[in-house]
């Protein structure tokens, strides 16, 4: 039984341990000066080539005018013409929006830090940072929060209210990881892994939607990068890595204390063992960074020492 209080959990936020819901609605006032769609300033952190913003894009109606020779004859409005006893066409303009999809994991694994926030808690302001820039850019906002054993997803809408559900998604399902123990629910046979989330992404997400992916993609293997392959060809891909330096390399030799927060245990870290962890990290980033190229994914690296903010002007600030 969890004997935590709401409480208790949220003034864990004062140490970026969890979410604090003051912290992901304010971003909304500096995302206002990040350009989402304007690579330029952040070539040289990203993977891929600058692509159109408005890929994907669609027609809207504007007015309707006599035809002209060179118009486009199957878009004669007929009706119109009738009434008015003349010939006359549509006229439309290009859509200056597109639907913004945001992925961002909220998953046991991402709880941990050893700098100035956990990772999950990174990942979160990132994606708040990023929906409320899309909003601002007049574009539409839907995303998913995947967490151990649930998942939600919200659909892509211009308004305020999409970013504001969002929001309270990502800071519902984080201040579940601050419980004590994280319950099997009845009737879930196993988490959920990143490659169904990217699939249930691929469903849900019209083609020429802009997808951010925020992971530290620890269980990123095969059948992911066939699942972002999949993704990629109809979307454009931002993938954003949610990392710690404590975890690139075991911290010591010799006899180490661990826990879970319950239970305490002993671990001989042996130098071959050190070795194994390290080829095990390596070969997990060779993939991912073999996938994101593969899937035409713009592609960077966010550490827990970078606040949301220092990093998304870093590679979305408007220079205009």
């Amino acid at each position: 039984m969890n004997n935590i209080s709401e409480k208790e959990i949220a003034a864990l936020g004062d140490h970026g341990i969890v979410t604090d819901l003051a912290r992901l609605l304010s971003a909304r006032h500096w995302a206002h000066g990040l350009t989402l769609f304007s690579r330029q300033a952040a070539r040289n952190l990203l993977l891929g080539n600058v692509r159109s913003r408005y890929r994907g894009r669609g027609m809207e109606f504007e007015e309707v005018r006599r035809y002209q020779a060179g118009d486009d004859i199957r878009t004669i409005d007929w009706k119109v013409s009738a009434r008015a006893q003349g010939t006359y066409t549509k006229l439309f303009c290009e859509e200056r929006e597109r639907p913004c999809h945001i992925l961002v994991d909220q998953r046991r694994a991402l709880y941990f830090g050893s700098s100035i926030q956990f990772k999950s808690v990174l990942a979160a302001e990132l994606a708040a940072g990023i929906g409320w820039a899309a909003l601002k850019g007049g574009d539409r906002v839907g995303g998913q929060v995947i967490g151990d054993y649930l998942e939600s997803d919200s659909r892509a809408r211009r308004s305020k209210q999409a970013v504001l559900r969002f929001i309270h998604d990502i800071h519902q399902l984080n201040h579940e990881l601050a419980r004590p123990t994280l319950v099997e629910p009845n009737g879930v046979k196993a988490r959920i892994s990143l490659s169904q989330s990217l699939e249930e992404c691929r469903r849900i997400t019209r083609p020429g939607t802009a997808v951010f992916i925020i992971s530290d993609f620890h269980d990123f293997d095969s059948a992911a990068a066939k699942s972002l392959s999949n993704l990629g060809k109809h979307s454009d891909l931002t993938l954003l890595q949610v990392s710690d330096r404590l975890e690139q390399r075991l911290p010591r030799l010799g006899n180490v204390a661990i826990s879970d927060g319950k239970q305490s245990s002993k671990i001989n870290l042996s130098n071959s063992l050190s070795k194994a962890y390290e080829q095990q990290m390596s070969e997990r980033q060779t993939l991912l960074i073999a996938a994101a190229t593969k899937a035409r994914a713009h592609y960077a690296s966010i550490d827990t020492s970078q606040t949301a903010k220092q990093a998304l002007i870093r590679l979305f600030a408007d220079q205009k």
